[in-house]
């Protein structure tokens, strides 16, 4: 259990030449693919394993969260700092009046402790009028409402700006998820891809307020507040500063280790959102077998662990913001004791009003200061954020248009496989040396057991997935020298398990083509024989299919996936099981539609029902990946071999379901 062997095919059997843990499968895959390759065509013995997904950091060697994300441990702030710069400069002109504002309120924050020094020792101890104090006070008013009203503009300029910039992010990350290889969609779960465009998005806009509302102008004040304590008294100002160096230690040994526990409740969160959306997605199967305390339990175990991890990230917030405030404090008791000595001897070092100004700028200067140490944890909860978005913005993309790619402006239909490799997972193959031709409007019918490689055709075909060895050709020009979007445009699809968005329907039958008039899109719903239904429903064609097509049943969804494929004009038609979810009668009439649809098209059909498939020009069976057995239905029912023994097997299931009744 858990372990990977790799064996040598020889004249006296099988050896085995190494064993590892699954740890080492896809290297030990790679390493078996070079040595096939060496016997085979005589290629030079060499390991690659640069693309090999690790699932250990390759500069500390920590576990990673999933295979091929990053490591948080050696996350270079930097740099991504530098990649948000990069959404941020576009509004730079916005972001310089932010940054006037903020000054502008820095700097009126300092008047305000010295007016009270000059209304204490002029004023108030010295006895200087009424009219001086009402000039005071309203020049202490005017202060504190241009403070106001300037906080007040630069907050409604960063809250445009902050929504700006993440709408930005926002939408270069979906882009980038609309343009993922399938193969990153294959080992990222869906419900992490919501979690990150969501919760991360908003971790990300929590940076900008954090530096916007409160870093900048903490900054701000704490250089002018510096430079006020200095001026008044410079023993004092120097007194104040003893507990810094103690809170700078005692802040960085803390977040090295609280780090690691906000880094595990992002990362138990985005798990339990996953399984909380593949619940949801899956309720009807849930619902079906009775699941629904079977899940709650998985839910609770997940909850309950993001919970123990949110404890333990709190528990030390508690116990360490506290002492740190307290150390922070410590220096406004010193400035009372040595400020009010100071008073007291009435030496004319210090007045009342200063005492008092110096302890006004004492608590502005501590408050930012105990603000830093409490933004710490978010600001690199948010850079973590940031990092996970980037992560799926720098993943591998489709190449939809190569500097080298051909358009695609008109297609045959000519279909030329050469011993094509294919594997989903690289020690995993499924196609092992494909080869086949196909005509021009000829009908395919694609025969096997389940798993052997008839969807995997289908797939490489679209170019979901590029193949790992050998050639697809199109019209005898290879796949992969095309334009993407215009390979994709010539071929229409209809899955076996039809994807229904919530619009209308005439809104889901168009998907294919955005251009179709209303009565390009009836003509399509009658070729399906989805017109008769559709005009019986409530609303007709403006009827919502609901949230996956739940409104409508299976073989109503079937045929709209056909109508839409229908719509598009193929020349390439894939029907993957396209009448599995009808019934007879029904099937009947999808087939008669077919016939005339597949004219001049060519079209891979694949059916495990092998009644559905005696109209094809010919029959490709599929076994252990390659081409077992290919021509037309009489041909190898005549031959008595593989797809004939097919066909006798269904025939006796057929028969015993029809005694049962």
């Amino acid at each position: 259990v858990g372990h990977v062997a790799l064996q040598a095919e020889t004249e006296g059997g099988r050896t085995e030449l190494l064993r590892g843990t699954n740890s080492f499968s896809a290297r030990i895959a790679r390493i078996a693919k070079s040595l096939n390759d060496t016997c085979k065509d005589g290629k030079p013995l060499e390991f690659d394993f640069s693309d090999v997904d690790e699932r250990h950091c390759p500069s500390c060697g920590k576990l990673l969260p999933e295979v091929g994300s990053f490591c948080r441990a050696c996350m270079e702030k930097r740099k991504i700092l530098a990649r948000i710069w990069h959404y941020v400069k576009p509004y730079w002109r916005r972001l310089v009046l932010i940054m006037t504002c903020t000054i502008s309120v820095a700097l009126l924050s300092l008047v305000a402790p010295y007016l009270i020094k000059i209304l204490t020792d002029d004023v108030l101890l010295a006895d200087g009028g009424a009219r001086l104090l009402l000039l005071l006070v309203l020049v202490l008013v005017a202060v504190r409402s241009g403070s106001l009203l300037i906080g007040i503009i630069g907050g409604r300029l960063l809250a445009w700006f902050n929504a700006q910039v993440v709408r930005d992010v926002r939408l270069d990350f979906f882009q980038a998820v609309q343009g993922l290889c399938l193969r990153r969609y294959d080992k990222t779960q869906t419900g992490a891809l919501v979690s990150r465009l969501t919760h991360d998005t908003q971790h990300l806009s929590l940076l900008f307020r954090i530096f916007g509302q409160n870093i900048v102008p903490g900054i701000l004040q704490l250089v002018g507040i510096c430079g006020m304590l200095f001026y008044l008294n410079w023993q004092l100002a120097l007194i104040v500063l003893v507990p810094a160096p103690l809170v700078m230690v005692l802040t960085k040994k803390f977040y090295r280790i609280v780090r690691r526990y906000y880094s595990r409740v992002g990362q138990r969160q985005a798990r339990m959102s996953a399984r909380a959306i593949d619940s949801i997605s899956g309720i009807r199967v849930v619902k079906a077998f009775a699941q629904e305390p079977s899940e709650m339990l998985t839910f609770q175990g997940q909850n309950e662990r993001l919970c123990q991890a949110t404890g333990l990230a709190g528990t030390m917030d508690a116990t360490y913001f506290p002492i740190i405030g307290f150390l922070i404090s410590f220096g406004s008791f010193l400035v009372w004791y040595f400020g009010g000595l100071r008073v007291i001897r009435d030496s004319g070092e210090m007045t009342v009003g200063s005492l008092l100004a110096y302890l006004a700028y004492l608590g502005m200067f501590y408050h930012p200061l105990q603000m830093f140490t409490r933004m710490g944890g978010m600001i690199n909860r948010a850079i973590a954020s940031a990092q996970r978005l980037f992560e799926i913005t720098d993943a591998d993309q489709e190449v939809y248009n190569a500097p080298d790619a051909k358009p695609v402006k008109s297609v045959a239909g000519a279909i030329r496989f050469e011993d094509v490799h294919f594997g989903y997972v690289i020690d995993k193959p499924v196609l092992k040396g494909m080869t086949m031709d196909v005509r021009p409007g000829e009908m395919i019918g694609l025969v096997g057991r389940s798993g052997v490689g008839k969807t995997t055709i289908t797939n490489l075909l679209c170019r979901f997935y590029d193949i790992d060895d050998g050639s697809i050709l199109l019209d005898g020009t290879d796949l992969r020298d095309l334009k993407l979007r215009d390979l994709r445009r010539h071929i229409g699809i209809v899955p076996q398990e039809s994807y229904l968005f919530n619009a209308t329907i005439a809104e889901n039958i168009a998907y294919a083509n955005p251009e179709a008039t209303q009565e390009d899109v009836f003509r399509a719903a009658a070729a399906a024989n989805a017109h008769g239904f559709i005009m019986r429903l409530p609303d007709g064609y403006d009827t919502r299919t609901g949230e996956r097509g739940a409104a409508l049943s299976g073989g109503e969804r079937q045929r709209i996936a056909i109508a839409r494929a229908i719509l598009c004009d193929p020349r390439i038609l894939i029907l993957d099981e396209a009448t599995s979810s009808v019934d007879t009668e029904t099937e009947e009439l999808i087939q008669e539609a077919l016939r005339n649809l597949v004219k001049n098209r060519t079209t891979f059909a694949i059916a495990h029902r092998l009644s559905t498939l005696k109209r094809a020009d010919r029959l490709l069976v599929i076994e252990d990946g390659k081409v077992a057995e290919f021509g037309t239905h009489e041909e190898l029912m005549e031959k008595k071999g593989t797809f004939y023994n097919l066909v006798q097997l269904q025939s006796r299931l057929s028969a015993i379901k029809a005694v049962d009744g």
